[in-house]
């Protein structure tokens, strides 16, 4: 043992005979198969875990026995575990902060009132930290809550169980079937201004539904809530409730249920949402519906089911790995790491206290400090592109909670350790370090630059195969892929009424050429007429015997034929335009890709290779190469097969449902490929242009000077 047991200010607190405040009540809970004791305060709502040993020790304070005779029944037990007399005095200082130990002092009330500015403080520095979701406290629900329990009861047992698992597979099937009807056109619908009213009103209400399902949960097996109010959640502002006394439930089962209670009520109100909007007729009814579906969907996958976000599924994962309090203690193991092995403070206390838990506390610490980055940058251009001001604060609060604020307590801390005090030349110096390193790595390390676009394979209009009359396909005289030259023969068609149309005007002729001979001797005025109407009869035969020559369908050009479901082309009728395949002369075949206005001079000035891939042949590489640009910038897509609704990336605009038309204006290069023979054209193709490296700096900058172009005019 590396620690002395006795302590130089054992005598202080030797003597007294503290024990527990009344409102204070234990439980044994059993983490990662060890039994730990939480300690719960009903006057503030707070919780304490201690360990078994620590246990001991607060088991015993009943303000009979002294701390003194309290230390040493623990030494008898515990023999080598037992704690140092510091240990002791620390726990000691932990539960009076606290505010549940009472001994045979006198109060001080400078003290209490110390306690409780730190409290108002510590709630206060709480909402500094969550600038994006701001709690205000309105009411006691409790009381309600235990009235109204009866009523809900029975939906928390087997009954409620079954209800929930009937209707929601029966929207599934119904999702199923109707997946084209709720997701068709999904923005217009969402965005329409007759629809945002009605989903601002509808908010809250499911919002206020998910938040009395936590409630309720915590009062189906004894605990309390005394705290219901509003959070404006990115200036929204939606119900909460606080149901923090579910940490006292010993069995798991019953804290999960708890901390999934809100997403189950939201998935089960999107599934009655759901069989209602199937049954009833277009109206506000069926758009209420849709407006439900639609926020307990996008809800529940962002925010209450993500994990990284300390809403409902963060709660459950941390019961579900049996590591509690999760988020808070995976920083302070970061913060450890960094304390043992980077500044070589080998007393550093390590919050893992069980297998298993360090591996998953990096990888939550890490995952959801880069989320939370993340969504508050996304949260704050949202915001500052309808209200600038308003945006430009959010970001910087942001950034003063999440790099600021943790870089101070670092500072402040290297002046309050004693173990940072004694290595404070060496963390100035490994810090300056770091810094330089990073500084340098960022201004001076060129990165590979480059920019990936889609784009679709296009020929000349010449190479396009098109039926030149209406007839029924005889026979594919060429198969696919074979080379054929300018005017082969590639499909015969024929047409039983052009034929017989044939027919009867060569009849007609006939008939006209008899009785103009025969009235040439009798009324020459007449067989003058004849002979007109001999004339217009041979150009309409001559007319049906062009078509009957372009029921013979031949190649436009020379090169390779393309021609999809060649099998099924026989018996089946084309009308006259019907587009076929294509005659491919390779070198001619080109990649129409559009970039938007943010790349477009990347591309065009800083381009030094490109490289593509077709979709359907992911990983197989060719080189291309720019070989025009139209210099002007249009909305017009050369394929839907480019938008989000065709398997593609740009969005349509919204006002011209049908079209090919983008959201925003792009640009258009034709980029060569090599080597490389396509199944179809129209086909997606993926390209990357190489620019020359830089260093993140110079990107970033350019990025938010784009940024700032596109949402701000600036």
């Amino acid at each position: 043992m590396t620690e002395s047991l006795l302590s130089q200010s054992w005598y202080r607190v030797a003597g007294l005979k503290p024990r527990l405040r009344s409102h204070v009540q234990i439980h044994r809970h059993t983490y990662r198969g060890k039994d730990w004791f939480v300690l719960q305060d009903h006057s503030t709502g707070g919780f304490h875990r201690f360990s078994s040993e620590a246990y001991l020790i607060i088991g015993l304070l009943d303000g009979n026995m002294s701390m003194d005779d309290i230390w040493k029944v623990a030494c008898e037990r515990l023999g080598d575990d037992a704690p140092t007399q510091d240990e002791v005095i620390g726990l000691l200082s932990q539960l009076h902060q606290a505010g549940v130990l009472q001994a045979e002092i006198p109060p001080d009330l400078a003290d209490l009132y110390q306690r409780q500015t730190r409290a108002r403080r510590s709630r206060w520095m709480n909402r500094v930290r969550s600038p994006m979701a701001l709690r205000f406290p309105i009411m006691d629900p409790d009381r309600f809550l235990k009235m109204t329990a009866f009523l809900v009861r029975p939906f928390l047992g087997w009954f409620g169980a079954l209800l929930w698992l009937a209707v929601v597979s029966w929207a599934v099937v119904l999702l199923w079937v109707h997946w084209s009807d709720l997701t068709g056109n999904l923005a217009d619908r969402v965005l329409a201004t007759e629809n945002l009213l009605l989903l601002w009103w509808v908010y809250p209400l499911v919002k206020a539904v998910h938040e009395f399902g936590h409630a309720y949960a915590v009062k189906r097996w004894g605990g309390e809530v005394h705290e219901m109010g509003i959070m404006l959640l990115v200036l929204i502002p939606i119900p909460y409730v606080d149901a923090s006394a579910s940490s006292a439930f010993r069995e798991k089962h019953k804290r999960l249920m708890v901390d999934l209670a809100g997403i189950l009520v939201e998935v089960f109100l999107a599934a009655a949402a759901l069989l209602v909007w199937v049954n009833v007729e277009p109206g506000t009814v069926r758009t209420i519906c849709y407006n439900v579906m639609i926020i307990a969907g996008i809800s529940t996958i962002l925010f209450n089911g993500n994990p990284l976000l300390r809403f409902d599924a963060y709660y459950a994962l941390s019961d579900l790995l049996d590591i509690p309090n999760l988020g808070t203690r995976a920083n302070r193991y970061l913060g450890y790491l960094i304390k043992r092995h980077l500044l070589g403070i080998r007393r550093a206390q390590s919050p893992v206290t069980a297998r298993g838990e360090a591996g998953w506390m990096v990888i939550y610490a890490l995952a959801s400090f880069i989320y939370r980055i993340f969504i508050s940058v996304r949260i704050a251009l949202f915001v500052a592109g309808k209200f600038f001001v308003i945006g430009v604060l959010l970001a910087l609060w942001a950034a003063v909670s999440m790099v600021l604020v943790p870089v101070f307590r670092v500072v402040r801390s290297m002046f309050q350790d004693p173990d940072l005090k004694r290595k404070r030349g060496r963390i100035l110096v490994t810090t300056l370090c770091l810094l330089v390193s990073i500084g340098w790595f960022l201004v001076k390390v060129p990165i590979p630059s480059y920019t990936v676009s889609e784009g679709v394979l296009w020929t000349p209009e010449e190479s396009r195969i098109h039926a030149a009359a209406d007839g029924f396909v005889a026979e594919v005289l060429a198969r696919p892929g074979q080379v054929l030259c300018a005017g082969a023969p590639i499909i015969r068609c024929f047409n039983p009424d052009l034929d017989s149309r044939v027919r009867v005007l060569a009849a007609r002729i006939k008939e006209l050429q008899s009785r103009r001979r025969n009235l040439e001797r009798v009324d020459r005025t007449e067989a003058d007429i004849i002979k007109d109407e001999i004339q217009r009869v041979r150009s309409e035969l001559k007319r049906a015997r062009d078509q009957q020559a372009d029921l013979v369908i031949r190649s436009p050009s020379a090169g390779t034929l393309l021609l999809p479901d060649a099998k099924d082309l026989p018996g089946r009728f084309l009308r006259r335009g019907t587009p076929l395949g294509y005659v491919v002369d390779f070198p001619r075949v080109v990649a129409r890709v559009m970039i938007p206005q943010s790349g477009v001079d990347l591309v065009r000035n800083h381009t030094r290779a490109v490289q593509a891939q077709l979709a359907e042949r992911i990983g197989y590489t060719v080189p291309a190469r720019v070989i025009r640009e139209v210099p002007e910038a249009s909305r017009e897509l050369p394929s839907i097969a480019l938008s989000v609704e065709g398997g593609g990336r740009i969005a349509l605009d919204p006002t011209q449902p049908g079209k090919a038309i983008a959201f925003e204006k792009l640009f258009q290069f034709e980029v060569a490929l090599s080597g490389i023979i396509p199944r179809r054209i129209g086909e997606r193709v993926f390209v990357r242009f190489e620019h020359d490296p830089e260093p993140l700096v110079r990107k970033w900058s350019r990025a938010v000077r784009r940024l700032l172009l596109s949402r701000f005019d600036f």
